[in-house]
């Protein structure tokens, strides 16, 4: 699980030609910020909030649990204010949810991480017309590359031993 804000300014669109290209792009700052849960055997889910506060953390909790009622749920999570806040912590512990936390600065161990990055590049190149419509398509990206385990296959090898053994 994890938050971002894509937006309309961050360039990750890269090309090389011989000639000057014409790019066309909105100008206008436009953000949204989304809470994405990329399951390995469960429900993905993409919500967006007006902040990502510990109050925003709970529900989105909430939400996890409700769409994978009765299974297992082990939350990989960075180590952002609102997820190690104590509402946050007892929430999780409410809802029955085991939240592992990242060791610091290492993004790179959380799957999602990689959906992020993949989400942003398909933001750069599109002509983003208002927040409703870059909404739509970091859900429908999103939902897209979340139903392919590509990006956790290797996380999964590396830690199934470890998570296996936080479950029972």
């Amino acid at each position: 699980m994890d938050e971002s804000s894509p937006q309309t300014r961050a360039n990750t669109q890269r090309l090389w030609s011989f000639d000057k290209p014409v790019i066309y792009k909105n100008t206008d700052y436009i953000k949204a910020n989304a809470f994405a849960f990329y399951s390995i055997n469960g429900n993905n889910l993409i919500e967006f909030k007006d902040s990502s506060k510990s109050d925003d953390v709970c529900e989105f909790l909430e939400e996890i649990s409700r769409i994978n009622h009765g299974r297992p749920i082990v939350l990989i999570m960075d180590n952002a204010r609102a997820h190690h806040a104590l509402k946050t912590t007892m929430k999780a512990k409410q809802l029955g949810i085991i939240l592992v936390f990242l060791p610091p600065y290492s993004p790179d161990l959380n799957p999602v991480e990689f959906i992020w990055k993949s989400i942003k590049r398909e933001i750069s190149v599109r002509f983003v017309q208002s927040k409703q419509h870059m909404r739509s398509i970091i859900k429908t990206v999103f939902m897209k590359i979340g139903n392919s385990l590509s990006f956790a296959k290797a996380w999964m090898k590396k830690f199934d031993v470890q998570i296996r053994s936080i479950i029972h």
